[in-house]
């Protein structure tokens, strides 16, 4: 019973002040991954393309960016959002959107490197032999390369996401109640459950990053053949 009653505070570290509040604990990690995570994906695609752009005035800036906020401790980003973007804007930002577009360009910034280096991985000759039998230079990335870097990419893509979901942790310096200061809150005012508190939270963050790990899986069957065979030949049509 004593073993139990340490772990009592579950629903706490689940969902942080819910139903009396607003949502928090790892289910806020969680929202707060899965939205960093979709938004700079796909903006990581668009900024790893560019920078590969043969037009200096794109590559160059995108260049910048991504090598200015890979220089940034995270913890940085996350105090200027927080204090500076409300000033800039002239208006009132919640802390989640502070920390949201912390982590948005936090990891547009790394994923893009990730894209830039998957198709860089690829041979030349794929993009040689695409163009010899009359594919366009769009239609070639799209069918011909971009499959191929993805494959490379996944394993990339998979840990930079187990990443920027523990780094999510990150958002209770600005006072949101994730699962990590959930973890403290319980710590401070039950002192007797310092050890339950931060198991749970070393728990909580464990079974997220091992399911993220488990899709890995998944995605190396789904895209581990690469069939472009029937493009080449002809019998599919690009």
């Amino acid at each position: 019973m004593y073993f139990l009653e340490q772990f009592a505070n579950w629903k706490f570290y689940l969902m942080g002040m819910y139903p009396e509040g607003e949502l928090g604990g790892l289910l806020l990690n969680i929202q707060l991954a899965v939205v960093c995570l979709l938004l700079s994906f796909l903006a990581g695609l668009v900024l790893g393309y560019l920078r590969l752009s043969p037009r200096k005035f794109i590559r160059i800036p995108v260049g910048w960016y991504i090598d200015i906020v890979r220089s940034v401790p995270l913890l940085m980003i996350v105090f200027w959002f927080y204090f500076f973007l409300p000033y800039i804007m002239g208006e009132h930002i919640t802390v989640f959107r502070s920390a949201a577009f912390s982590l948005f360009v936090y990891g547009s910034a790394y994923q893009a490197e990730i894209v830039r280096a998957g198709i860089l991985a690829v041979p030349k000759g794929q993009m040689e032999a695409a163009m010899t039998i009359g594919l366009s230079k769009r239609l070639a990335m799209t069918y011909i390369i971009f499959p191929q870097a993805f494959k490379i990419m996944v394993p990339s893509f998979v840990s930079f996401f187990i990443t920027l979901f523990k780094d999510t942790s990150i958002a209770y310096v600005i006072g949101i109640i994730e699962l990590t200061q959930a973890g403290v809150i319980v710590s401070q005012r039950q002192p007797d459950r310092i050890y339950a508190a931060y198991l749970s939270v070393a728990i909580g963050f464990w079974v997220v990053s091992y399911s993220i790990s488990r899709i890995e899986n998944v995605l190396k069957k789904k895209f581990g053949t690469i069939e472009i065979a029937g493009i080449i030949t002809g019998t599919k049509r690009v």
